[in-house]
C-alpha cells in the first residue's frame, strides 16, 4: 500500500515538473516574439545594414506598434535596398502628426530622385507639394540635380546654379553650357570635307593621324592608277583605280560615322562628368542619423 502511494506521489511529481518546464519555455517563447525583442532585433539589423532581414522584423513589429523612428528606419530600409516605390509610400504615412514628418518628407523626396522619376520630382517640387521647409535648401538642390542628370526642359542658368555655393558655380555653368550648345560635329559637314580633301572630315572630328593616312592611301592609289595607265599597265590601273574609289568612299563614310561617334561620346563623357561630381557631393544631402 505505501510503495502505491509512494509510486502515485512520485507520478504527480514529474508531471507537475513536466507542466512548470513546459510553462516556462511557453513564457521565454511569447518574451522571445515580444514586441519590445523584435524592435530590438529589427535595430539591430538595421545598424548592421541588413535592411532585407530588418524590414521583415519592422513590419511584424509594426503590427501591433505604432512608433515614428521604427516606421521611419521601415521606410528607409526599403530606400537603402532600391525599392523605391515601396519607400515613398511609407514615408508618406509620416506627414501628419509625426515628430519625423520633415524628414520623412525629405527622404520621400529622395525615393522619387533616385528611382529617376525625375518629372514626379520636378512636379511634386513645383507645387510645393509635401514640402519640407526644413530641408529647403537641399530639394533646391536636388531639384537642380534632376535637369542636370536629365538634361531635358532645361530652365534658366540663374536658376539652376542658385541653390549652390560660388565655388561650385563655375563648374555647373560649364555643364549647362555643355547641355544647351554641345560643341557637336556634323556628320554631313565632315563627308562634305572628306570629299572635296579625302580625310579632311576626319581631321574635322579631331581624328588627324586617321586623316593623313586617308589622305595619303587615295591619293597614292590615285597616282599608281595613272601612272599604270600612262605606261599602258591597263590592269594595274584598274585595279589601283578601284583601290583609289573604295579608299576615297571609306574616307567620306568613315568621316560621317566619326562625327557620330565625335557626338556620341561628347554626351557620354559629360554625363560620366556630371553624374561623378553629383555623386562625389552625396548629392548634396545632409547626414541625417535616425
Amino acid at each position: 500500500m505505501i510503495n502505491a502511494v509512494g509510486s502515485r506521489n512520485l507520478f504527480l511529481m514529474l508531471i507537475l515538473i513536466s507542466s512548470a518546464k513546459l510553462f516556462a519555455q511557453s513564457g521565454a517563447q511569447e518574451d522571445l516574439f515580444s514586441p519590445n525583442n523584435r524592435l530590438k532585433f529589427a535595430n539591430h539589423l538595421y545598424s548592421e545594414k541588413d535592411y532585407l532581414r530588418a524590414i521583415g522584423e519592422y513590419k511584424d513589429f509594426l503590427k501591433s506598434t505604432d512608433n515614428d523612428t521604427a516606421r521611419f528606419r521601415f521606410a528607409n530600409s526599403f530606400l537603402r535596398i532600391g525599392r523605391y516605390d515601396e519607400a515613398a509610400q511609407n514615408f508618406k504615412i509620416l506627414f501628419i502628426g509625426s515628430k519625423l514628418e520633415e524628414e520623412a518628407k525629405l527622404f520621400y523626396y529622395q525615393s522619387l530622385f533616385f528611382s529617376k522619376d525625375f518629372n514626379a520630382f520636378q512636379s511634386n517640387y513645383d507645387s510645393r507639394l509635401n514640402f519640407p521647409q526644413k530641408y529647403s535648401l537641399t530639394l533646391d538642390r536636388l531639384n537642380s540635380a534632376t535637369y542636370f542628370l536629365s538634361k531635358t526642359n532645361l530652365p534658366s542658368e540663374a536658376v539652376l546654379i542658385k541653390p549652390f555655393e560660388d565655388s561650385l558655380q563655375t563648374k555647373l555653368i560649364y555643364f549647362y553650357q555643355m547641355m544647351k550648345n554641345p560643341p557637336k560635329k556634323n556628320p554631313v559637314t565632315a563627308a562634305l570635307l572628306s570629299a572635296a580633301i579625302p580625310g579632311a572630315g576626319k581631321v574635322y572630328t579631331g581624328e588627324l593621324t586617321d586623316g593623313l593616312i586617308a589622305f595619303g592611301a587615295t591619293l597614292l592609289s590615285g597616282f599608281l592608277a595613272v601612272n599604270n595607265f600612262q605606261h599602258d599597265h591597263n590592269f594595274r590601273g584598274w585595279l589601283f583605280t578601284g583601290l583609289t574609289a573604295f579608299f576615297y568612299g571609306g574616307s567620306i563614310y568613315g568621316s560621317a560615322a566619326s562625327a557620330q561617334i565625335y557626338n556620341a561620346r561628347l554626351r557620354f563623357n559629360l554625363d560620366s562628368e556630371i553624374k561623378i561630381f553629383f555623386e562625389e557631393r552625396n548629392y548634396f544631402l545632409p547626414k541625417i542619423d535616425l
